[in-house]
């Protein structure tokens, strides 16, 4: 072999050799670029609001000599729904596209089949529920595919935000139990192909227009920054798990993000609601979103004479829902059979982190009235208030308690006297509610803190 022929020969060698490492460093990148990774370790929380009655809290490494450090301790009981869970959050949003798999370690003594589910799909991903079973060992790595489409849902085909666990499943007839059980597990490590979520949408710059001037009487307010509030006992219930909402500031407007959760549940004392015809609340979806398939779906319940009313608006609803401006929804209702109004309900499983809202109230056309203020010979300055609140009526003053827009209860004070100067100096900035008591009769004022 002359010596061109040996240095041709021995570089279709290098050549071939080179592709062979250049496919290897190319599966290696992909392998890696796909690889799963711990996207919650609860090392540091990550555990949502438990619903069904379910508890849930982070423990240490229940096995003897554990080395895992904190985990999620999950229990279940008889008294709660047969779908009672955990929503738990990720560090990163998971992708479930060409692979559909997640696993994660979970301790339990007793064998036990579990549901996850995963939710909160960017751009429109179905949520999508499996189950995986546990044969009572100890610590096991369960590995599951979300292509089962288990309790009306469908295979999972996207990127989620958030991963549920529904604590009792039968793998037998691939449903919840028939009854709930007393059951404790622990849970770590949830794995999956991580990608950083989408950038957010853009909140709205501008706000909704200001409600037209109305009396007291004639309003109940469940979210606004004009109208006294309603002495709402709880304005995120907890219904589908805590966080619904958040509230957030538009050009010195306090308005509320729609969250991840699908329902936000509003109860409050009961109230005579049978007289009032209309409902109002004024909605916003970011730009850019498609509107096809969305929902707001908005529902008054009266738990005590089991009436419900729902009103639900959709993309050919009147007024039907659009991306990028605010929505006035203004519509009329029949309360008639609520007289005693207690709770309050918005629900939108694919509208999460897309919408804001802000005036949320119903009322009626203006009435007469007597102002119990003025009967009582009620009082209040400054107004707007710095540091001091005075408030005074003709006769004693049993007690007041002040409540913030959100209809939650800040201060409460036994007074015993015609007069009393409040410190409301630790109170930040925004609209109050003072609801007072003289002699049996209760009164309502509102007030500016600065």
């Amino acid at each position: 072999m002359n010596i061109f022929k040996l240095i041709l020969y021995y570089n279709e060698k290098y050549l071939t050799i080179m592709k062979k490492i250049t496919l290897l460093f190319a599966f290696l990148i992909t392998s890696l670029g796909f690889s799963q990774e711990v996207l919650q370790d609860f090392e540091n929380g990550g555990l949502g609001g438990p619903f069904g009655d379910a508890a849930a809290v982070i423990a240490d490494d229940p096995a003897s000599g554990g080395t895992r450090g904190k985990v999620a301790m999950l229990t279940s009981n008889t008294a709660g729904t047969v779908w009672q869970g955990i929503n738990i959050a990720l560090s990163k949003n998971v992708q479930l596209t060409s692979d559909k798999s997640m696993s994660m370690d979970v301790y339990s003594l007793e064998a036990i089949t579990i549901a996850p589910k995963v939710v909160s799909g960017v751009s429109g991903a179905p949520d999508s529920t499996t189950s995986a079973s546990h044969t009572g060992t100890g610590w096991e790595t369960l590995t599951f595919t979300f292509d089962q489409g288990f309790d009306n849902t469908t295979t999972a085909n996207g990127e989620y935000g958030a991963f549920v666990i529904y604590y009792n499943w039968d793998s037998g007839t691939s449903t919840f139990i028939s009854s709930p059980t007393d059951r404790v597990f622990y849970v770590d490590n949830i794995s999956g192909i991580g990608v950083d979520p989408p950038a957010g949408p853009t909140a709205p710059t501008t706000t909704a227009s200001v409600p037209p001037a109305r009396n007291d009487w004639d309003v109940i307010s469940l979210f606004s920054d004009t109208y006294t509030p309603t002495a709402v006992t709880n304005f995120d219930a907890g219904w589908c798990g805590s966080g619904s909402v958040e509230e957030v500031d538009v050009a010195g407007n306090k308005i509320l993000l729609w969250k991840s959760n699908p329902c936000q549940g509003i109860e409050f004392t009961s109230i005579d609601a049978s007289a009032f015809t209309h409902m109002h609340v004024d909605l916003f979806i970011a730009d850019g979103t498609d509107i096809t398939d969305k929902v707001w779906n908005l529902k008054f319940v009266d738990t005590a004479d089991n009436d419900v009313l729902e009103v639900n608006f959709n993309d050919a609803s009147n007024p039907a829902l659009e991306a990028g401006t605010w929505i006035s929804i203004d519509v009329q209702v029949d309360l008639s059979n609520f007289d005693k109004l207690n709770q309050f309900g918005i629900t939108s499983a694919n509208l999460n982190n897309l919408a804001w809202y802000d005036n949320l109230y119903f009322y009626r056309a203006a009435t007469a009235s007597v102002n119990n203020n003025d009967l009582l010979g009620f009082s209040m300055y400054p107004n707007p208030a710095v540091n001091r609140l005075n408030i005074s009526a003709k006769e004693t003053i049993q007690n007041a308690d002040i409540f913030n827009v959100l209809g939650k209860k800040v201060m409460s004070l036994d007074i015993n006297k015609t007069s009393e100067s409040i410190d409301v100096s630790n109170l930040t900035s925004g609209i109050y509610l003072v609801k007072y008591n003289v002699n049996g009769t209760t009164g309502t004022a509102k007030f500016v803190k600065q």
